[in-house]
């Protein structure tokens, strides 16, 4: 059976939590998630996972899907896909507690300077090989991170990685192999230079 993009996230979130819990290394993170986003069918997701303990117990299978009753439970995960295009959000846009975004051979800014946070901790998971990604922060947020970066891709910082209550923080994973993330707080020029994605 045909697997749905709902499918694909929930499998990516499984690896995610691996590699947080040290039971995968960084490069199985990339290759997984390479794979988890060509994946077509249940029978491409099966393996995917299959060595993982969440998997295990719940592994993917052609279910019914229910709808939320208007309120009820944490928001969404917001899920911004690309492939080799530009995509940028900023200015003041609503954040659930995850964000994910998959954007191959593409440009990708997300800016929270002046975002609404739902939640005090902003977990999210850019998987962008070989494109360029920036995240900028409001000021005084931290952010801790664990990207696989094979392939000489790069990953680079500018903030604390220390969670500093109650300023936000962000836990950032995902894969940027062969290219290149950014964290930044905002600087002055990104106020008026909306294509400066890179400074």
């Amino acid at each position: 059976m045909r697997a749905s993009d709902g499918d694909r996230d929930r499998v990516a979130r499984i690896l995610q939590d691996a590699v947080a819990e040290g039971r995968i290394t960084l490069d199985e993170l990339g290759e997984r998630l390479d794979r988890t986003y060509r994946a077509r069918t249940y029978a491409d997701l099966a393996p995917i996972t299959a060595d993982l303990p969440a998997a295990q117990a719940a592994p993917p299978s052609p279910v019914p899907r229910r709808t939320a009753a208007p309120g009820a439970g944490a928001p969404a995960p917001l899920v911004i896909r690309s492939t080799a295009g530009t995509v940028v959000r900023r200015g003041n846009w609503r954040v659930p507690q995850r964000v994910e975004v998959s954007n191959p051979y593409g440009d990708t800014r997300l800016d929270f300077h002046e975002a609404t946070l739902l939640a005090g901790t902003v977990d999210v998971l850019v998987h962008c090989p070989w494109g360029h990604a920036k995240i900028v922060l409001p000021d005084g947020a931290t952010a801790v991170a664990g990207v696989d970066t094979s392939w000489f891709g790069s990953f680079d910082s500018a903030v604390p990685d220390t969670p500093a209550p109650p300023a936000p923080h962000f836990r950032i994973t995902g894969n940027v192999k062969g290219g290149a993330l950014k964290v930044r707080y905002r600087r002055r020029v990104d106020d008026w230079a909306d294509w400066d994605l890179w400074g």
